[in-house]
């Protein structure tokens, strides 16, 4: 891959990526450190990466394993010692909306909120395919490859995803009726 390829890549799924990473950590600045430790393995990879073939799984694949090893290694640190870690507020992008009613806007902001976390609670696993799914777009065959599991498994983990947030949903409305 050559420079002006790298900066093409950089231009067609720059924006989906850090999408991905702000998703995947849930801090803007840990998305800012993956998505330019993305690219920099990317380019380390060049020789691996063919542009005609599917460029946006590739880059999605490395961010994720990339991930997987920081956490990995926090999780090692915080087992010898453990720390306070600051998190900034989600890195969720404000929805465009032209209704100006601020009572809307409140509601809509604590469906938003609700709904990031039904997300966060779900497992790991579950949580890495339905980001991979709905914010990145990404089809279940290049999920499976991403992942590098069979398109079967992505399918039951997106199933049981959307069932768990689908009972928490219920529970968060049953709630708010029953306190409403």
């Amino acid at each position: 891959m050559t420079k002006e390829e790298l900066g093409q890549l950089i231009s067609e799924h720059g924006s989906s990526l850090y999408s991905f990473c702000c998703n995947l950590t849930g801090c803007r600045q840990d998305a800012d450190d993956l998505y330019q430790d993305t690219f920099l393995k990317a380019f380390e990879l060049s020789g691996r990466v063919d542009v005609n073939q599917n460029p946006k799984s590739y880059i999605m694949g490395i961010a994720l394993r990339l991930w997987q090893n920081e956490r990995r290694k926090r999780a090692g640190r915080q087992r010898i010692l453990p720390l306070q870690e600051y998190r900034e507020e989600k890195a969720w992008g404000v929805v465009k909306t032209y209704e100006n009613l601020p009572e809307e806007k409140v509601i809509r902001d604590e469906q938003r909120r609700e709904v990031r976390q039904a997300v966060d609670r779900l497992p790991d696993k579950i949580r890495t395919t339905m980001l991979l799914y709905y914010t990145s777009e990404l089809s279940v065959e290049e999920i499976s490859k991403i992942l590098r599991i069979p398109a079967g498994t992505v399918k039951s983990r997106m199933n049981k995803g959307r069932n768990m947030i689908k009972q928490y949903w219920e529970v968060y409305e049953d709630g708010k009726r029953a306190n409403g």
